[in-house]
C-alpha cells in the first residue's frame, strides 16, 4: 500500500473510508465499545454542543477514555482545532498553554478543574468551561460558563478541510522554557499517523493504546492510524506493567506501540512460562529495547523502530524484519534528511550529525511555531527544519539515535553520546533510570556524570556499576562520577531537566571513581 494523494490526508477523508468498512472498525475503552459509525454520529453532536467554529480552538485536558477520543475528533471533524493539553500540566504550565492558544472553550475533568480555579485570573480569553463528570463548586462563582460534557448534544455537519488547513496546536516543551505550540495541518497529523508504506497494520489487526491520548503517539500514532487502517482500536487508561499482558490476552491484540521505557519495564518483571502465549504480533518502539533479541524471543513479538518528532512527524522507520538493536530506522519516502555538523557540512557515515528535514510534499511538517515568527525563523532555513537531535547512520543507512545536541559531550578527544551511555547504565539490574550530563575537567572538555535512581529497595554500590559498565562500554564513555538520587528532576513532560544536572555539578554527594583509586584506561 502506499500512502494516499495529499487531498486526502485528512481526518474526515480517514474516518469516510474506514466507515465503508462497517461495523469492523471499533473502539473501545474500559466503559464499553463503540462502532464508528456510532462514533462518528455522536462526536458530531459532541461538536454541535461545543459549538465549534471554523479554524478556532478548543482546549481538551482530558484523560484516556473514548469520550476523550469523541470530543477530539468532533472538534477537528467540524472544522475546529483541537489543543490537546499534558494532564500533568498545572500553575504557570497549564496558564501558559491556555493563555498561549487563545482557546475560549476548554473541556476537562472533573478532578482537575481545582487546577483551574487557581488559575482562573490569568486565562482571560477562557469562558465556557465543558466538565467531565461532577462540576461541584471548585470554579470561582460566575467566572466561567459551565456545562456538563453529558450535555452536549447537538447537530453538526462535518467541514471538509485541506490538507494545508490546520489540525491542531500540539504543545511541546524542551527541558527549559515554556513550551511551543506546533502548528499541525492535517496532513502533516494524517503522514505521521499513517503505516500505510508498511506491511502492519493490516485488516484484522487489533491495536492497543496505552499512551495519552493529549500526545501524538497515543492519539496519532494509536488511536488516528487505527482509523487510517480501518482496524479495531482497544483504548486503556494508561499503562500497566502488571496489566499490560492480560489486556494483550484479553481482547486479542495483535498491534501496539510502546516507549523504550516501557519494554524496559516489561523486561524487567520476572520471566514466567507463558510470556510468549500471547496473541500481540508486532510492538512499535520509540527507542527500541535495549535487547531487542532477547524481548523478541521472550515474548513472541516482532519489534519495529520509528523516530518523530511533533515539528516533522515520523520521518525514520522501517520494517521488522530488518531491524537490529539501537537503530532508529531508515529514511522514509516523501522526506529528504541530512546529517551536518556544526558548520553545517555532511557528515559521513558512522560519524554523529544533527538531524535536519525538508518535506517532499507540503504540508507534511508543521506550519510553523503557534506566535513565534522568530522561534520558527531559528529552526527552519532554507527550507531544512533542524531537529537539534543528533544521530548516526551505518553503511546500509540505518539511522542511530545519539543524543540531543545540547546533551552531547566530548571527553579525550571522543564524542559521547549521553543516551548510548544512559541505556547501558539501565540494563544494570539495580538501576530504575539514570541521566548522564557533563561536568568541566581539570583537563579540558568534558567528564562525565551519571545520575543514577536505585531500584526500589535496591541498594547500589558505585564502584560494582563501573566494573558493570567497563565491561560494556568504550572507556572514554565510562563515567567518572556517579550520584545516587532518589529522583530526577522532570518537566511535566517528562523530560528530565538536564540542565539543573548540569547545573548541580560536582557536590559533596557525588562519588568520583578516581578519587576511589579506580582508574579505566583503553585495556581496561
Amino acid at each position: 500500500m502506499v500512502l494516499p494523494a495529499l487531498e486526502d490526508r485528512t481526518l474526515l477523508a480517514a474516518v469516510e473510508r474506514a466507515l465503508d468498512v462497517g461495523d469492523a472498525v471499533t473502539q473501545t475503552d474500559r466503559a464499553g465499545t463503540w462502532t464508528l459509525a456510532g462514533a462518528y454520529e455522536r462526536s458530531l453532536r459532541l461538536a454541535g454542543g461545543l459549538g465549534v467554529r471554523a479554524d478556532r480552538p478548543v482546549a481538551l485536558l482530558l484523560d484516556n477514555s473514548l469520550d476523550a477520543v469523541h470530543v477530539w475528533l468532533g472538534v477537528v471533524l467540524a472544522g475546529g482545532v483541537e489543543v490537546p493539553v499534558n494532564t500533568a500540566y498545572k500553575g504557570t504550565f497549564l496558564a501558559h498553554v491556555l493563555r498561549d492558544c487563545g482557546a475560549e472553550t476548554l473541556v476537562v475533568e472533573a478532578h482537575y478543574l481545582d487546577r483551574l480555579a487557581r488559575i482562573a485570573d490569568e486565562v482571560p480569553a477562557l469562558r465556557t468551561v465543558v466538565v467531565r463528570g461532577d462540576p461541584g463548586d471548585a470554579l470561582p462563582p460566575g467566572r466561567f460558563r459551565v456545562v456538563p460534557l453529558d450535555d452536549l448534544d447537538a447537530p453538526a455537519s462535518p467541514v471538509r478541510r485541506g490538507p494545508g488547513d490546520l489540525h491542531a496546536i500540539m504543545y511541546t516543551s524542551g527541558t527549559t522554557g515554556l513550551s511551543k505550540g506546533v502548528l499541525i495541518p492535517h496532513a502533516h497529523a494524517y503522514t505521521y499517523a499513517s503505516r500505510e508504506h508498511q506491511e502492519r497494520p493490516h485488516r484484522g489487526d487489533r491495536a492497543l493504546v496505552t499512551l495519552p491520548v493529549f500526545h501524538l503517539a497515543g492519539q496519532w500514532y494509536g488511536v488516528y492510524q487505527s482509523l487510517i487502517h480501518a482496524i479495531p482500536c482497544v483504548l486503556e487508561p494508561g499503562f500497566s506493567v502488571t496489566g499490560f499482558w492480560p489486556t494483550v490476552r484479553e481482547h486479542g491484540i495483535t498491534v501496539t506501540v510502546l516507549l523504550g521505557a516501557m519494554a524496559e519495564l516489561l523486561a524487567q518483571r520476572a520471566p514466567a512460562p507463558h510470556d510468549a502465549d500471547n496473541p500481540l504480533e508486532l510492538a512499535i518502539m520509540a527507542p527500541l529495547a535495549s535487547d531487542v533479541a532477547t524481548f523478541r524471543r521472550r515474548f513472541g513479538v516482532d519489534l519495529a523502530a520509528v523516530y518523530g518528532m511533533s515539528e516533522i512527524g515520523a520521518v525514520l522507520d522501517g520494517p521488522p524484519e530488518t531491524v537490529v538493536g539501537g537503530e532508529a530506522g531508515f529514511p522514509r519516502e516523501g522526506y529528504d534528511l541530512r546529517l551536518v555538523d556544526v558548520d553545517g557540512r555532511d557528515v559521513a557515515p558512522g560519524e554523529i550529525g544533527e538531524l535536519l528535514v525538508r518535506p517532499q510534499v507540503p504540508h507534511t511538517v508543521m506550519a510553523g511555531y503557534h506566535g513565534r515568527p522568530e522561534e520558527t525563523a531559528r529552526v527552519v532555513r532554507d527550507g531544512w527544519l533542524h531537529t537539534g537531535d543528533a544521530f548516526r547512520t551505518d553503511d546500509a543507512g540505518r539511522f542511530f539515535f545519539c543524543d540531543r545536541m545540547k546533551d552531547a559531550l566530548r571527553r579525550r578527544g571522543e564524542n559521547v553520546s549521553s543516551f548510548e551511555v544512559e541505556r547501558t547504565v539501565n540494563e544494570h539490574p539495580a538501576i530504575y533510570e539514570s541521566a548522564v550530563v557533563a561536568v568541566p575537567s581539570d583537563l579540558t572538555e568534558d567528564e562525565i556524570k551519571v545520575v543514577v535512581v536505585p531500584q526500589p529497595d535496591t541498594e547500589l554500590d558505585p564502584a560494582e556499576l563501573i566494573a558493570f559498565l567497563v565491561d560494556r562500554l568504550p572507556y572514554f564513555m565510562v563515567p567518572r562520577y556517579v550520584e545516587i538520587a532518589d529522583a530526577l528532576p522532570k518537566t511535566p513532560t517528562h523530560k528530565v531537566q538536564k540542565n539543573l544536572l548540569r547545573d548541580a555539578g560536582i557536590g559533596p554527594t557525588t562519588w568520583d571513581r578516581e578519587a576511589a583509586g579506580i582508574r579505566v584506561t583503553r585495556h581496561s
